[in-house]
């Protein structure tokens, strides 16, 4: 039995000596650095709009959406949608929608150009956009104005790209998420 004991403290003592001591050594927390980057969030949408003005009824949209998000939240982007008339014409193309957008990533603006294909005339486009909804109107040249609400599939625009970078102070290394003084 005293046999089997020295041996397993032999053991120990061979293996303790093997493994690198970093007791007491440790060093200050790393520190972590968040980096935001830009990044595109383009999507295809769907939704339907109520018209008046020009042409009273409800609208279905098509459309695609081209949006980049800067580091700072900010949006630029463009935006292009086909309207179809469900009620108040003949079924049939609608609008064709060209428009620029800018704001935040709840809310942008939006300005555009496009056609009437019912009026047979083209169109200045405003309006503003925020999750799910928006609101606009067109000027249909020598036809007049077309205001619209709507909802649509196109939710809150996505955040910057974050990244996260641990780093340690001068005379540390980073091993295994701690600050481990060098040569150790």
């Amino acid at each position: 039995m005293k046999g089997i004991t020295l041996a397993a403290v032999a053991a120990a003592a061979a293996f303790s000596l093997a493994l690198p001591a970093h007791a007491g050594k440790g060093g200050p927390a790393p520190t972590s650095t968040i980096t935001k980057q830009k990044r595109n969030d383009n999507k295809a949408f769907v939704g339907i709009n109520w018209n008046w003005g020009v042409r009273d009824g409800a609208t279905a949209v098509v459309g695609y959406r081209w949006a980049k998000v800067k580091e700072n939240g900010h949006v630029n982007g463009s935006l292009v949608d086909l309207t179809f008339p469900l009620t108040g014409a003949k079924f049939g193309l609608g609008e064709l929608h060209i428009k620029g957008l800018a704001g935040r990533r709840s809310a942008q603006g939006e300005l555009g150009v496009g056609y009437g294909f019912q009026a047979g005339a083209f169109l200045l486009n405003g309006g503003a956009r925020g999750p799910y909804v928006n609101v606009g109107t067109d000027y249909l040249f020598g036809r007049g104005w077309q205001p619209y609400v709507g909802i649509d599939t196109l939710g809150r625009v996505k955040r910057p790209n974050e990244t996260t970078t641990l780093s340690c102070p001068a005379g540390f290394t980073l091993q295994g998420g701690n600050c481990i003084p060098d040569g150790v």
